[in-house]
């Protein structure tokens, strides 16, 4: 019987202990389920914010086996994490401050750094790579210097067109006389082309002054028949020698309120750009009608026409195709039309010709 009390006491204290430690371990494994659920958040919380990083970081283990990768890594050097995790190497080349991904044929100016990675006993586990894409900065950079280099050429541009203007309308003014005194001979010939090209030198003059000071309209009321039929009179000579028709199918009579002089040079620049198209000559026809709240003045030539690749540029600043071109001409025509509350478009075919439309409010 004593025996028997004994192992039912021993029976109970070994179930009395089992409980425990199971409740300990329950306890135990909640813990550890907390824990680790910590952890997990911690590294979800750490993986956010190295991939909001814009920089690139990749992460090589002591035997050079890259581990991690963050989303800007991805994007900059053109792969994806899975592909290049457990790689020894990215698939770029450094040169100089550039850098070229093997997947993409462009290359972006960057700053980068490399940083070993220590455990809490001070051991290197492995390196960081960081690298940062400056290609903006760089634009910037550029631009800033360019800018810098336009306002000090401005200055010097508008003295040196103001001391050019002078002598120029003199030079025009005696070639106009002597034209008139000798119409018939060959010197009157070559007076008239003195004057053609002195008019083709105040218009680069002029857009670069444009250029310069900026664009301020001074509206008043113009007549832009009138307008257009001056600007012909003035090339006439000009085209006919070298076997260009100018052909005027302006109809109505408009009368629109806007900056003569520089709708005037805007018109020029436009026909000027269509006689520089046509060297072996060709035809220049003007239009215009009413469309909408705007006028709608079209100048057309049979010209050498436009490269569809190169159309959406020629408006920019020095953009040019002619080798002796300055680039300004349609640039500033662009900015005179805007400037006025309009707008302008282009349609060209190579070896059909181009067509400018150019849109002016009529109030």
């Amino acid at each position: 019987m004593k025996h028997e009390e004994l192992l039912s006491e021993a029976i109970l204290k070994i179930n009395t202990a089992s409980e425990a430690l199971i409740k300990y371990y329950r306890v135990l494994e909640d813990r550890i389920s907390r824990l680790t659920e910590e952890v997990d958040q911690k590294k979800r919380l750490l993986s956010s914010i190295i991939d909001s990083i814009d920089i690139a970081v990749v992460f090589f283990d002591r035997d050079g086996v890259i581990k991690l990768i963050n989303r800007a890594g991805e994007n900059l050097f053109n792969v994806k994490a899975e592909d290049i995790i457990g790689q020894k190497k990215l698939p770029i080349k450094i040169k100089d401050d550039l850098i070229y991904p093997a997947n993409s044929t462009k290359p972006f100016y960057s700053i980068v750094s490399q940083s070993d990675v220590l455990d809490s006993e001070g051991d290197k586990i492995g390196y960081v790579f960081l690298c940062k894409d400056i290609t903006r900065i760089k634009e910037l950079e550029a631009e800033n210097e360019r800018n810098r280099r336009l306002t000090a050429m401005g200055s010097l541009v508008m003295k040196i067109a103001h001391e050019i203007r002078n002598p120029l309308g003199s030079i025009e003014l005696f070639a106009n006389m002597i034209s008139e005194d000798l119409k018939e001979s060959i010197h009157g010939d070559y007076a008239r082309r003195i004057s053609s090209s002195v008019r083709m030198l105040r218009n680069t003059l002029e857009n670069m002054l444009s250029f310069t000071r900026g664009i301020n309209p001074k509206k008043t009321s113009v007549c832009i028949n009138e307008l257009i039929e001056e600007i012909i009179k003035e090339f006439q000579e000009l085209f006919s020698r070298v076997g260009i028709e100018v052909c005027n199918k302006i109809k109505d009579r408009f009368v629109i309120y806007l900056d003569s002089s520089l709708i005037r040079q805007a018109l020029i620049n436009l026909i000027v750009n269509a006689y520089q198209a046509m060297p072996d000559g060709g035809t220049i026809t003007i239009d215009a009608y009413k469309d909408g709240e705007f006028v709608k003045l079209i100048i057309k030539d049979t010209g050498q026409g436009i490269d569809s690749e190169i159309v959406e540029k020629i408006f920019d600043p020095f953009f040019s195709t002619k080798d002796r071109g300055t680039g300004l001409g349609l640039s500033i025509t662009n900015s005179i039309i805007s400037a006025h509350g309009g707008r302008i478009e282009v349609k060209s075919k190579i070896s059909k010709g181009t067509e400018f439309a150019i849109y002016l409010p009529v109030r």
